[in-house]
């Protein structure tokens, strides 16, 4: 695990090359890991609760995208696939924006039936991004490089 996520922090903002499974998913685990440590540590602590978190965010925000992309790399997709999610909210948050008070407020029946759409939508992108992070990686090599790296440090 250590060497993975040793591996990820050196290549901290390598958006290009190849990450297989083990790299992806072992610095997943060290950052869900850590977010709960720092959760339960910071736990009645209002000023460092927010002063820990985001600068554990900070330091995990670049390598995490990153090994994301590289991650989608390996399965010859790009890293808008990651971002699709965040597309279909954006005119719902944008939406929000000009009508305050929600189109549902304003008497639109329209908007529960587009919210309800988007949410199938923005869960589906969910799922889809989800199916492309698990599956294995192409053999050989593809447009983003050679194959993904089997040992920590060792390039592809």
């Amino acid at each position: 695990m250590w060497g993975w996520v040793k591996h990820c922090f050196s290549n901290y903002a390598a958006f290009g090359g190849r990450a297989g499974r083990p790299e992806y998913w072992w610095f997943y685990l060290f950052t869900l890991l850590c977010s709960v440590v720092l959760y339960i540590v910071t736990t009645g602590a209002p000023g460092s609760r927010v002063m820990l978190r985001g600068l554990f965010w900070l330091a995990t925000i670049v390598p995490s995208l990153a090994v994301t992309s590289r991650r989608l790399h390996d399965t010859d997709h790009t890293f808008w696939w990651a971002l699709a999610p965040l597309l279909v909210v954006a005119p719902v948050a944008g939406l929000s924006l000009a009508y305050p008070g929600g189109l549902a407020a304003r008497g639109s029946h329209l908007a529960g039936g587009l919210g309800f759409l988007m949410l199938l939508a923005v869960l589906g992108l969910a799922v889809w991004v989800l199916i492309l992070l698990c599956r294995a990686g192409d053999a050989g090599a593809n447009r983003f490089g050679e194959a993904a790296p089997t040992t920590p440090g060792v390039t592809g």
